[in-house]
């Protein structure tokens, strides 16, 4: 046996492997800054995938938290060419930065006045490959020089940036002004639904008091929440489960206080030992919180709308326990956390969380919303309310601050178009999948994107019916109405 021959076969294979690695040690031709909504993180991801020559992707993802890597900070490095970004002027080793730390704010006013914001490096010896070879790294952002602050290129937010106003303001900010507003061009991508997830042992609760099979992961056996009860618990107005009544053979008793015979009571909390409500909201500036605020409380929609509850609202001895998270990831982990401590939450996703290509990820079921399941169908249908249109900005050349130019902009405006493209949402969908669905998913493209949708609804063409958009940009206060034929 010629061992040399082996030997020089091993390490060209070696060196095959990772002759197209993008590592941290490797100069970029160019680098973006994208920063805004945490809830689209796993399409941008996949949409910048789509975009690189075969082999050539690194990913970094923050571990700041190892259970959620990538919730503040990501970074994807690869190359691309003309053949799949047509009007690049050549093949370039491009590195996008992705900040969802701090939501869909940090990319509306940020990107609009040319603010520099944090960001992750991946050069600064922060970055370790989760295995050699496997061009996944997981990075360090809590010492000096792991986050550079930076002008982003392009913004994403969950909802319009008009919303950011009243109780969608960042802390330390101000209202998005319509000069901002005049600063950026605002593209929609798609529709991103949204619904109302509650930690596992409280699905199991409402399952059991509702006569549904407790445990069961199907649609017909979802539990329901009232949209009145759901803006009743964010509000901080319901502050223990026992306020829901429920009954019991004749007798009403709190929900809490059932004789579950399946499900577990929830753990007793605080110096009175009561079943408080604990609520896993995002921060003001989310636009995943926004979204929730205008569509279950309508604020800041009309004047005087009950605001959702901050964390100043926790009352320890009473409830309820309102805790702000900065990121969707943190949202899960907060939910995760509750799920095992015993105690019934209720939190606000994108129904691209909770679950991947294989199923369940985290220990927190989506419930109906007025018995209709936030399903790709139910909202094709305009059956179900709660789905927004979400946006992509960046600043014009004449802003204050000058927006991106040239490759950088052709990058951008293809990362937006195609987040429209009913085969590429197609793509995405597959990833979510969550058992409730006959169809797993979290986007619709947009039939004010020039689609068709398909009548029975196909999948495979996933297109919504309906707008929030009547004069240019989406109005996520508004109620959306049909622009296309739709089911009845």
């Amino acid at each position: 046996m010629n061992m040399k021959r082996i030997s020089v076969a091993v390490a060209a294979a070696v060196l095959s492997a990772g002759a197209f690695a993008h590592g941290p040690s490797v100069t970029p031709d160019s680098e973006i800054w994208i920063s805004g909504a945490s809830a689209q993180d796993k399409a941008l991801a996949a949409l910048f995938t789509d975009l690189c020559d075969a082999g050539t992707l690194d990913e970094f993802k923050d571990n700041a938290n190892p259970s959620k890597p990538g919730k503040a900070h990501s970074a994807y490095f690869c190359t691309l060419s003309p053949a799949n970004v047509p009007g690049l002027s050549a093949a370039q080793k491009v590195l996008l930065h992705k900040r969802s730390a701090g939501g869909s704010g940090q990319g509306v006013q940020p990107v609009a006045d040319g603010v520099a914001i944090e960001a992750m490096a991946i050069d600064n010896g922060n970055c370790t490959e989760t295995s050699a070879g496997s061009q996944d790294w997981r990075c360090t952002i809590s010492n000096p020089g792991d986050l550079e602050n930076k002008v982003s290129d392009a913004g994403i937010s969950d909802v319009e940036p008009a919303l950011f106003v009243g109780p969608n303001v960042p802390p330390s900010s101000v209202p998005v002004t319509a000069s901002q507003l005049a600063n950026i061009d605002v593209t929609s991508m798609n529709a991103v639904i949204f619904g109302v997830p509650v930690t596992e042992a409280l699905r199991d609760a409402l399952q059991e008091v509702q006569g549904l099979t407790v445990g069961a992961e199907d649609e017909a056996n979802m539990p329901s929440l009232s949209k009145s009860q759901v803006s009743s618990i964010i509000s901080g107005a319901t502050k223990d489960w026992d306020q829901f009544k429920v009954d019991n053979g004749g007798t009403i008793v709190g929900l809490a206080s059932y004789p579950f015979t399946t499900a577990a009571a929830p753990t007793l909390e605080g110096p009175l030992s009561k079943p408080l409500v604990n609520v896993c909201r995002r921060v003001p500036g989310s636009g995943t919180q926004a979204q929730m605020n205008a569509k279950f409380n309508s604020s800041p929609c009309a004047a005087g709308a009950n605001p959702t509850a901050l964390a100043s609202a926790t009352n320890p001895f009473f409830g309820p326990i309102i805790v702000e998270n900065s990121g969707s990831g943190d949202v899960s982990a907060c939910l995760n956390a509750a799920d095992t401590a015993g105690k019934w939450a209720v939190g606000v996703q994108s129904l691209e969380k909770g679950a991947d290509a294989s199923g369940l990820t985290d220990q927190f079921r989506f419930v109906k919303v007025d018995g209709v399941a936030p399903t790709l169908e139910n909202v094709a249908a305009n059956k179900y309310f709660d789905w927004v249109e979400t946006t992509m900005q960046w600043r014009k050349a004449a802003a204050p601050v000058p927006g991106p130019t040239g490759d950088t902009l052709t990058i951008v405006q293809k990362i937006a178009s195609d987040a429209s493209s009913p085969a590429t949402i197609n793509s995405l969908n597959v990833k979510f999948a969550h058992p409730f669905a006959t169809n797993p998913g979290a986007y619709l493209a947009l039939s004010t994107n020039g689609h068709t949708p398909s009548f029975p609804f196909d999948p495979t063409n996933p297109v919504a019916t309906a707008t929030h958009a009547f004069s240019g940009a989406p109005n996520s206060c508004s109620t959306p109405v049909s622009n296309t034929d739709s089911e009845l």
